[in-house]
């Protein structure tokens, strides 16, 4: 299949406006930038879009959906908390495996964490590893939950190792509000042997005992390692997809052996440019845009 040849200056300005803030350029904008003869003038405009305010509110609008942010479920003020940590995020261009792991390890008063909302919407210690798996690793662990995966390699001890992870998350009220207080104890047990479950994240060996302390520390520190192979590809496939119309994996949450990337090198490369970027997500949308 032979490249398409670049697209044209007004494509492009049409394209990273809408691909990158949601909105259309201005008529004014349209023209300097057309008029502009700069050789860099792409990159520089990639640059600029970035920095503006509606970059923040867009990313905001597309990741509260993946994120969770549900308004019936944790109410107006709570789900507006959690919107603005979101928005933000992508205001500051946090890392992004430093946002994966505040929402991942979340705790205390909900009105100074809003990242621990995500566990008021996945409740159960089970909704919370599906949850956390399709967001952050791409990937449908729940088919394991009462059988081995019909179209993966996950099998049902697979799903209650990564179920084991959450099942200390414990909320609280008090008289300020609700608190995330992880239990000191947690035991998840197979559904069919009964044999109890360690802590495991998926393809990890399952150890004999976990330390004391909060498992989803444990979680985070495995989820955000550079070496983990579904992170990264995880969130460069997510922005490939809301740049190109399509992830290289599609649907962008459905990473299975059954379903490869259409272009495996290319998201791979990306994924440890990502890596090495220091999980920069301006620097993702400036390469892929380029």
């Amino acid at each position: 299949i032979h490249p398409a040849g670049l697209c044209s200056d007004e494509d492009f300005l049409r394209r990273a406006n809408l691909d990158i803030i949601g909105t259309l350029p201005t008529a004014a904008e349209a023209r300097a930038y057309l008029e502009d003869s700069s050789p860099g003038k792409r990159s520089t405009l990639v640059d600029s879009l970035l920095l503006r305010k509606e970059y923040a509110d867009y990313q905001a609008l597309k990741w509260s959906d993946v994120l969770r942010v549900d308004r019936l479920t944790l109410g107006h003020k709570q789900a507006y908390a959690y919107y603005h940590w979101v928005r933000e995020a992508f205001a500051r261009n946090r890392p992004f495996d430093d946002v994966a792991r505040e929402i991942i390890t979340a705790t205390g008063p909900l009105a100074e964490n809003p990242a621990a909302n995500l566990f008021k919407v996945a409740k159960k210690p089970g909704e919370a590893a599906a949850t956390v798996s399709q967001v952050f690793l791409g990937i449908r662990i729940e088919c394991a939950q009462c059988h081995h995966h019909p179209f993966d390699q996950w099998s049902q001890r697979d799903y209650y190792g990564m179920e084991a992870f959450f099942t200390q998350v414990n909320f609280k009220s008090t008289p300020s509000g609700q608190v995330l207080i992880p239990n000191k104890s947690g035991t998840t047990k197979h559904p069919r042997t009964g044999d109890t479950v360690q802590a495991h994240a998926l393809l990890e060996s399952e150890p004999a005992e976990l330390p004391d302390g909060d498992r989803r520390k444990l979680f985070a520190d495995w989820l955000t390692s550079a070496d983990n192979q579904w992170f990264a590809r995880n969130i460069v496939n997510r922005v490939w997809a809301q740049l190109t119309g399509r992830g290289m994996v599609e649907p962008v949450d459905d990473f299975r052996l059954t379903n490869p990337p259409t272009n495996p090198e290319l998201l791979d490369a990306l994924a440890k440019h990502f890596v090495e970027s220091g999980f920069n997500l301006h620097e993702l949308i400036r390469t892929i845009t380029s």
